[in-house]
């Protein structure tokens, strides 16, 4: 990095790289000190289950029994159904990563050079692919990468060692996830699907009243950026709830659904209001039948839905019979509203069985993913070169906790505040294991003994897991801890290899902060502009007609998360109406190809080339609107001479995008 550049970082990140005292403050502890009922439980299932785990470890006597209380608090969560998932997904990655280690230290292990260089390119692959994935997968994708390092580099001296300690590692990991899994389904258990129907109608109240509002004119700026915040949340809960029990599965994919139709409703708003500027005597049908949705009563709502929908099939016929391409475009709007109303109605509804799926999608930009997985190279780069400069007998464990907090803030919004947090955790993490190593723990003869030094350490930190503005803090400081104090049986104690492995540690602390602070700090810009280019590229493939036209709820669904992803950003309100926007276009799009295959052959012609053209103009919205009124009215008059409905309908989906008014 150049003196401008620096500068240039300086005046963007006024505050240090390291506070003066890298602790947490006095009203954090406090806070930490009258936490919430929920909030201890959760800290003491799991400081038992991790206790349990180093039992179990112990009793089958384990190279690495401190693995087993790591993976405890790593899988950690108060709802049973996300430690259920992430507790599958752990293995799994960890089983990858252990063949990847195998594979590559069977070929390489008499080349060190060659080893490190396709260590780091796998590890980039799949910090990219992290990235790109959701939820769980997405760790999984990242334990796969660093996993490699955990067992490959500790045996960079003995390669012969790196099966034993594959098999020490996964069974280590096995132990600790069954623990963790048996302690939350037995002790006080918080399950997702016993909050589920009260988020939903939480939700759902809160979003009809929105999209109420937005259609009267009366919509707060930012009110948004909430609730798309509260739909990730619903649809997170419910992937928890599916994994709790086969019972579930069909409450929790009702709910996701209801997540997906609400983000659909959000999106229409704006939309709505304009069609009833066109149509005003569906405003009172539309408005009935939000309230009773809010409110859960749904025989009211089943004579309103009846209502609107009489009403909208009736503005149909009357557009098709008069030729009124703007009165069919709203009507198609404001049906559209009304389908995805029902769809919510529908879905909460136990007595009615869903007659669809939502996938998981991929999600993320590849130039994102791409940036990420540098940032991961430079800073495991770093660390390999200081090792391979200075020779230091800890510069595998350096390498390796490098690649863990690299992998682990990859996928992260804001890795350079965690970074601080994670040096802030391995610096308490040394300070408190030093006392606890050699003062404590060979005072103590007997498991209880070791229980009772480790484990209030162990609940602090859970509970400070839970705390806003803590949680990284919290959840790095006791792995940080564990891994330092190292209990064994027979205990070791080793003040020089214990240095050593603490100056490892802050080490690879330390080449984070740099990496994502100094070296390639995140650009909250950037990311914006990828994530807005994303929804462009994906308009863009639908217009070519490369692909089937998918169904409009599944090619939502796959954006609804982006656009979550851009309210976490705190990007303006004009961000959010411009993704929005280019997904209007893309519904559009799919609602004009399936149009296409009923018409006549020059009308079909026609219609692909209008519809290429909206896809070539989408990253220019003034451009797009004028061309889109300027086809629709076309479209119209051709409409009006031959007499065919299907231009009229092409017409109504182009008057559309350029306006009712066009």
């Amino acid at each position: 990095m150049n003196w401008l550049a620096f500068r240039s970082w300086v005046g963007r990140h006024p505050r240090p790289l390291v506070s003066p005292l890298p602790f947490p403050s006095p009203s954090g502890v406090l806070a930490t000190l009258f936490p919430s009922r929920g909030a201890i439980g959760h800290a003491v299932r799991t400081t038992l289950a991790a206790l349990l785990a180093l039992y179990l470890a112990y009793a089958l006597q384990l190279e690495s029994p401190q693995t087993a209380a790591v993976t405890v608090m790593i899988v950690s969560h108060p709802m049973s159904g996300a430690v259920i998932a992430k507790s599958v997904w752990r293995i799994v990655g960890t089983l990858a990563g252990a063949v990847a280690a195998l594979a590559l230290m069977s070929a390489f292990g008499q080349s060190p050079e060659a080893f490190l260089l396709l260590y780091t390119l796998w590890l980039a692959g799949c910090v990219a692919l992290a990235s790109r994935l959701r939820r769980f997968r997405s760790y999984a994708a990242v334990l796969a990468g660093y996993t490699l390092a955990l067992v490959a580099l500790g045996a960079v001296d003995d390669p012969l060692r790196t099966f034993d300690i594959a098999t020490a590692r996964v069974a280590a990991i096995v132990v600790g996830v069954l623990t963790k899994m048996t302690v939350s389904g037995v002790l006080w258990p918080v399950t997702a699907a016993r909050r589920l129907d009260s988020r939903v109608a939480r939700v759902t109240a809160a979003v009809a009243a929105a999209v109420a509002r937005d259609i009267a004119g009366q919509g707060a700026p930012g009110r948004h950026r909430e609730l798309l915040a509260e739909l990730q949340g619903l649809d997170d809960l419910a992937t928890y709830a599916a994994v709790e029990s086969a019972a579930f599965r069909r409450q929790a994919d009702g709910a996701r659904v209801v997540a997906a139709a609400l983000f659909g409703l959000l999106g229409r708003a704006d939309g709505a209001r304009r069609a009833l500027a066109v149509l005003p005597a569906a405003t009172g049908p539309l408005l009935a039948c939000l309230e009773p949705l809010g409110a859960g009563e749904a025989t009211a709502f089943r004579r309103a839905a009846a209502s609107a929908r009489r009403r909208l099939r009736a503005a149909v016929r009357l557009a098709h019979r008069s030729g009124d391409a703007a009165a069919l475009a709203a009507a198609h709007q404001l049906g559209e509203v009304l389908d995805l109303i029902i769809r919510v109605a529908v879905a909460r509804d136990p007595a009615r069985r869903l007659t669809f799926t939502l996938p998981e999608p991929a999600d993320g930009p590849w130039a994102s993913a791409a940036i990420a997985a540098l940032r991961t190279l430079i800073s495991v780069g770093l660390a390999a070169g200081f090792w391979i400069a200075t020779e230091w007998p800890a510069g595998a464990t350096m390498v390796s906790w490098t690649s863990v907090f690299g992998a682990l803030l990859a996928t992260r919004s804001t890795p350079g505040a965690v970074s601080l947090q994670a040096f802030r955790a391995a610096l308490w993490a040394v300070l408190l294991g030093l006392p606890v190593t050699f003062l404590v723990l060979p005072a103590l003869s007997e498991f209880w003994g070791l229980a009772l030094a480790l484990g209030p350490v162990i609940l602090l930190a859970a509970l400070m897991s839970q705390r806003p503005g803590r949680g990284d803090f919290g959840a790095f400081m006791p792995l940080l801890f564990l891994t330092l104090v190292a209990p064994t049986n027979p205990m070791t104690y080793d003040l020089q290899a214990y240095l050593n492995a603490a100056g490892a540690i802050l080490m690879a602390t330390v080449w984070i902060v740099i990496t994502y602070r100094l070296i390639l700090p995140v650009d909250g810009r950037g990311e914006v502009r990828r994530l807005l280019a994303s929804f462009s590229a994906s308009v863009r493939t639908l217009a070519t007609g490369a692909s089937p036209v998918p169904e409009v709820a599944a090619w939502e669904y796959r954006h609804h998360h982006r656009l979550a992803r851009l309210a976490a950003w705190g990007m303006d309100d004009g961000t959010l109406t411009t993704a929005r926007a280019r997904m209007d276009v893309g519904r559009s799009i799919i609602a004009m190809r399936a149009l296409l295959p009923g018409l006549a052959v020059q009308d079909r012609r026609r219609g692909e080339v209008v519809v290429r053209a909206l896809g070539r103009l989408i990253d220019d919205p003034a451009r797009l609107s004028v061309f889109a009124g300027r086809a629709g009215r076309r479209l119209e008059a051709a409409a009006a001479d031959t007499g065919r409905v299907g231009l009229l309908d092409l017409a109504a989906w182009c008057r559309q995008l350029g306006g009712v008014s066009a």
